[in-house]
């Protein structure tokens, strides 16, 4: 679901959320890695009583994540996550997200996950697929996001950003979480601002965070590991930038994401400055 929708109220599954400080970014706002957070907490809470998640082997793997902020998030309000399931597959489903404060709709995503069984995919159960059947809602679904080979090409992103995997990224799957692979992406293209903007005391500034997040996970992160986070700029225009960013270990991407947001601010404009990291391919 992309933020020109406009979702149904309410969605089938709705998860309150009063918001932690360790939630917030430094503009003093909820963080997009903890709202990608909060739509996985929505869709366990959800699955848990229709899959066997607690099994030894048995699990979801997130294939991609969707987010766009549609207004500021602060500390002292209370939200709701929204879920519905959007689409079923043989072995895979896709889910959409809502967040409200109040009446005011202040964040959309969507979700795609694969049911594995011993660290493959496997077919849905029948009990799990009446069940999700019961959460979909209709005209949700997520355009399907094709990419040309140039983004799995390492070269064509000029701006690198190495990345050790913590033990602490792991989640039940025994690979690095798909929340953490998200603020991956969110803190490769912080590095890149700082970068752009000499490394200034307390890092970027407000207003440079990216207002849309898209994630494809095309293959697992371990644990140990060292990868490179590669970030490149697709589009300039009126104060807008687009990014293309993507995961590798060694010339083998790993996941490809996508990001939107604003290259100026009222004290600086980065707009000069990026376009020496334009994409090569």
């Amino acid at each position: 679901m992309t933020s020109t929708q406009t979702p149904p109220a309410p969605l089938p599954v709705v998860l309150e959320v009063a918001p932690r400080y360790s939630d917030l970014d430094p503009s003093r706002r909820v963080g997009r890695e903890a709202l990608v957070r909060w739509f996985e907490d929505a869709r366990i809470t959800s699955l848990r009583p229709v899959l066997p998640l607690g099994t030894p082997g048995v699990g979801t793997l997130v294939v991609s994540v969707q987010l766009d902020v549609l207004a500021p998030l602060r500390i002292g309000d209370d939200y709701r996550v929204g879920y519905a399931v959007t689409k079923i597959g043989r072995s895979s489903f896709t889910s959409a997200y809502t967040v409200h404060t109040g009446d005011e709709l202040v964040a959309t995503g969507s979700a795609t996950c694969v049911y594995s069984e011993g660290h493959a995919p496997a077919a849905l159960p029948a009990s799990a697929r009446a069940a999700l059947a019961e959460q979909v809602v209709e005209g949700l679904a997520p355009s399907r996001v094709t990419y040309p080979e140039s983004r799995l090409v390492r070269e064509n992103y000029p701006f690198r950003y190495d990345v050790r995997t913590r033990f602490g990224d792991l989640d039940t799957n025994r690979h690095v979480n798909n929340v953490a692979l998200a603020g991956w992406y969110l803190d490769g293209l912080a590095e890149l601002h700082t970068d752009v903007l000499g490394y200034p005391e307390g890092g970027p500034l407000d207003g440079l965070a990216p207002s849309s997040l898209h994630v494809e996970y095309l293959d697992e992160v371990r644990f140990p590991g060292i990868y490179q986070l590669r970030v490149g700029i697709r589009e300039l225009a009126d104060g807008a930038v687009s990014y293309e960013c993507a995961l590798f270990d060694g010339p083998r991407c790993l996941g490809l994401a996508d990001a939107a947001g604003t290259v100026r601010t009222d004290e600086v404009d980065l707009t000069a400055a990026f376009e020496a990291f334009r994409m090569r391919g």
